[in-house]
């Protein structure tokens, strides 16, 4: 949740709401934070649901080759 800007997370929070429904999402462009409060925006992500050996839920990932600090 951290990683978007506070005045994106909202659109932050429904993006990753398609990406639960859908299984995953592709060329996902927009500004992240990272952990040590670098801003950078990340070009053409593919972003997917993480599961389990089970089929249970456990997150989700992103992969991205292009990204520019900002």
């Amino acid at each position: 949740r951290l990683t978007a800007e506070p005045m994106e997370r909202a659109e932050r929070d429904r993006f990753f709401e398609i990406v639960t429904e859908k299984g995953f999402v592709d060329n996902y462009t927009g500004i992240r934070i990272s952990s040590n409060g670098t801003r950078f925006y990340i070009v053409n992500a593919t972003v997917w649901n993480l599961v389990d050996d089970e089929g249970k839920y456990q997150g989700q990932a992103a992969s991205f080759k292009e990204y520019k600090f900002i």
